[in-house]
């Protein structure tokens, strides 16, 4: 277990502070910095990704500019706060690569003024966002935090959430703040902020309006009615690879900025934030430092499910029959890079985005899932594999039916998985244990097709799917994974007319 307060030891002490290096070297006068952003969940994602592109925002900017320095709000945990408050809520920031000339490049990050203790400080959160110079209220306080139900919507059961509802001027949730906040502006004659969720979530600004209306609705009708009507929520699409903190993370700014650091941030060169333009009022022009702002991010939720969340669970799928550990090692191995090239065209191909979008988003990903410098282990994304399937490779698979596009490189990692699950052991027979339901898991060892896994109701394209799936099966029991791999990548089992 990390010490999140790690002490300083004696190969420290020639050491500088961050607050000292920050004074010597800082791109902006934070003295100078309004708030215009109030966060809800400064963890390390937030760290990584949004605190870290508005410092790129004001580092870039005139002095005029420098009002969106952020508010973070903790409402769970306060191990943020006892890390950071000592060095005023600096941090650094290395990004680590193994694919980029630059492999370790560290700076200090400077847009967070404060974070509180949304619990403890509870008005002094809702006065901060009812603040004229407060445009934005953002998110990212995991799926958990917006209290939903299976269907994505509000769990009115829900302890903390029943709690607000009781008691909606002294909130204990996200959602409480939001709606509570909004009504004193609305008392006070203020524009509301625009409320943006940076989870990820598919069209997490509907996920997170729907809630605060049917929130709102139980406390005020009126009020539902004034944010249905005044308030936005845009969607967003976040993305950047963020590890769990390591002991070694201390190491990268005592070596790179001669510093000590309580809560320094790794993470990869690559970000994405595609950010819906539907705003109240101000907003800073993030398009400026490479956010892409537009009317419609149906192509970038399309692009990432699929060419990312989905080739992730491809591959796992493949590693655990193989019997590999990491990501990176898995697509460097010639087998692997070729057969996952080839699936990404596939996918490609049945996804209703203009290719050259795909193309370009593809090989971002092949570049980041080779990245040894942060490796990702195949037990973690192997996990809950039945869901993941369901949630993020069927539609390609329903979509290469509907497109006429071969399923034969879409099921054979499927297969693999179930072979692996099935016999409990990766192909070299090193045990295999599944992370999955037990139900799931029973049903495969008992031979189950897979459209019956899943829990698909029987029709052509399922009889395909399971047709396939049956071969790809038989496939890797007679010529072994790397084989078919070769095999489904040269085409000498593939028939590449349409399984239609």
């Amino acid at each position: 277990m990390v010490n999140l307060l790690r002490p300083i030891s004696v190969s420290d002490s020639n050491l500088g502070t961050v607050t000292a290096l920050w004074r010597q070297q800082s791109p902006y006068d934070r003295r100078a910095l309004n708030t215009g952003i109030v966060h809800f969940g400064p963890g390390r994602f937030f760290r990584g990704h949004l605190a870290y592109i508005i410092h790129n925002y004001l580092a870039q900017k005139e002095p005029q500019e420098q009002k969106w320095g952020i508010c973070g709000v903790s409402l769970k945990s306060q191990h943020t706060i006892s890390k950071l408050k000592p060095q005023r809520f600096l941090y650094t920031l290395t990004k680590h690569s193994s694919y980029t000339k630059n492999r370790e490049e560290a700076e200090v990050i400077g847009s967070i003024r404060e974070i509180v203790n949304g619990t403890e400080k509870c008005d002094y959160v809702l006065e901060k966002m009812t603040s004229p110079s407060v445009h934005l209220v953002t998110l990212t306080i995991t799926q958990g935090g917006y209290h939903l139900d299976k269907s994505f919507n509000l769990d009115t059961a829900n302890e903390d959430v029943a709690h607000d509802l009781q008691n909606p001027s002294t909130p204990t949730t996200a959602i409480g703040f939001i709606v509570e906040a909004l009504r004193r502006r609305r008392e006070r004659g203020m524009a509301p902020f625009t409320t943006l969720s940076c989870d990820n979530l598919p069209r997490n600004g509907e996920i997170l309006r729907r809630a605060v209306l049917a929130y709102a609705e139980l406390i005020d009708p009126q009020l539902a009615a004034y944010i249905r009507d005044n308030a936005t929520f845009p969607n967003s699409v976040v993305d950047r690879i963020v590890p769990q903190q390591q002991e070694a993370d201390y190491n990268y700014p005592s070596r790179l900025l001669q510093v000590r650091d309580r809560g320094p941030i790794i993470t990869e060169p690559f970000w994405q934030f595609v950010v819906e333009d539907n705003f109240t009022s101000d907003r800073p022009s993030w398009e400026d430092t490479g956010v892409i702002m537009t009317s419609d991010i149906t192509p970038f939720l399309y692009m990432k499910s699929r060419f990312l969340n989905a080739v992730h669970s491809f591959i796992a799928c493949l590693a655990v029959r193989a019997g590999i550990e990491y990501m990176h090692e898995a697509i460097r191995l010639p087998e692997f890079h070729l057969f996952t090239r080839l699936l990404m065209s596939d996918i490609a191909a049945a996804t209703p985005v203009p290719y050259q979008m795909c193309e370009q988003y593809i090989n971002q990903v092949l570049l980041r899932l080779a990245n040894e410098a942060l490796p990702d282990s195949i037990e973690r994304i192997s996990a809950e594999t039945a869901r993941k399937v369901g949630k993020y490779i069927f539609p390609i698979l329903h979509d290469a039916y509907s497109r006429q596009v071969s399923m034969k490189r879409l099921i054979l990692p499927v297969a693999a998985w179930l072979l692996a699950v099935r016999e409990g052991a990766s192909e070299s027979g090193a045990p295999y244990n599944a992370k999955d339901t037990q139900p799931v898991i029973t049903a495969i060892r008992e031979g189950a097709i897979l459209s019956g896994i899943l829990g698909l109701e029987n029709c052509e394209h399922t009889n395909i799917l399971d047709n396939e799936c049956h071969q790809a099966l038989q496939d890797i029991q007679t010529y072994g994974l790397l084989t078919t791999l070769q095999n489904y990548s040269n085409g000498e089992v593939l028939n590449e007319a349409a399984s239609a």
